[in-house]
């Protein structure tokens, strides 16, 4: 069994079209606090927290389904810690761009943070990167987790996954699939699924998931596997035909999952919150505490609904103990389809 979870850099696979280091700064989102629900902290050095506004890095570009998640945090997240919640997009080398900002940075007092996804846990096993996941972060807690699936064109008229893989042996190399960034969780996905079924697959990278749709309803691929596709399905754009979760999304209780349909690959994809290495433990308690209240939010709610994303609130301790297994399981996962790992 593959089991594996989102976002990576294998340009050694599909190098020519490989677009996901390209680093994009989005527009930040200022929202404004009101009144504050958690007293204040105040950290070792004895200096209050917050004691100015807070930033929260999101790994991929406004409009992706992290990006709405995150914004939709911040109105809550602002009343919890009483000091306004800068939004500030840096998406780019497969989504772990605003990670890597932590991993590297010396400021320990809380005041940034970053979401992320499980890119962390891959990149570092297949290309040389400045940071150490495993020692350079804190990991203060994991709130939720993209599910992906096979969606198709529905212009197609593919309705099972038995014809979708009848049509893609017909058309060797003409069936293409879109994932956020070369690497990502769709990506490997796509390959995966190619080996096991036989099939040529081609994958096509984009920087995150609003591209990725776009493209798809504008008809320039057939095909997505990537987190945030709920939309498309949704508005009767898309069919999805198979999912690569371990059990049927409820919503969609006739959609059978990869293992049912004869392909043993799951996938896991958590989403997190991280500071830098060293963090004060009193300001990662303030933000796992803010961000735990935060999760309650109606509207934030609507949102994980609205792009099928997992409710998967996990403590820092937990989150860690999560990552050192993951960081195992990737680089087993890169070794047992044979790409070349540090």
């Amino acid at each position: 069994m593959f089991l594996f979870s989102s976002t990576v850099c294998l340009s050694a696979l599909v190098s020519s079209r490989s677009r996901a280091r390209r680093a994009l700064l989005g527009a930040g989102a200022l929202v404004a606090a009101s009144a504050a629900v958690l007293p204040t902290t105040t950290l070792a050095q004895g200096q209050p927290f917050p004691s100015k506004p807070v930033t929260l890095l999101v790994p991929f570009p406004p409009g992706a389904a992290t990006d709405a998640v995150a914004r939709a945090l911040a109105v809550p997240l602002a009343k919890q810690l009483g000091q306004q919640v800068v939004v500030e997009n840096r998406a780019g080398a497969a989504g772990t761009l605003a990670t890597a900002a932590m991993a590297q940075s010396s400021a320990t007092d809380g005041h940034t943070v970053a979401i992320a996804p499980a890119t962390i846990f891959r990149i570092p096993h297949l290309q040389k990167v400045p940071y150490d996941t495993m020692k350079d972060l804190t990991f203060i807690m994991n709130f939720s987790g993209y599910t992906f699936s096979l969606v198709l064109a529905e212009s197609l008229g593919i309705k099972t996954v038995p014809e979708f893989i009848s049509w893609a042996k017909a058309n060797p190399g003409k069936v293409s699939i879109g994932a956020s960034g070369s690497g990502s969780t769709g990506h490997i996905a796509t390959h995966m699924l190619g080996q096991k079924s036989g099939t040529d697959l081609t994958f096509v990278p984009f920087k995150g998931g609003a591209e990725v749709l776009s493209a798809f309803v504008g008809g320039h691929i057939n095909a997505v596997i990537d987190g945030g596709w709920a939309q498309i399905e949704k508005q009767g754009k898309g069919r999805v035909v198979m999912t690569f979760q371990d059990k049927r999304i409820p919503r969609l209780p006739n959609v059978p999952t990869a293992r049912e349909s004869g392909y043993d690959i799951v996938s896991i994809s958590p989403i997190g919150l991280v500071g830098p290495k060293g963090m004060d433990p009193k300001a990662v308690r303030a933000w796992h505490d803010a961000m735990k209240a935060a999760l309650a939010d109606p509207a934030y709610k609507k949102l994980l609904e609205l792009h099928d994303l997992e409710d998967a609130y996990m403590s820092g301790e937990d989150y860690q103990k999560l990552a050192a297994r993951l960081w195992v399981d990737e680089k087993k996962n890169f070794e047992a389809i044979g790409m070349k790992t540090n």
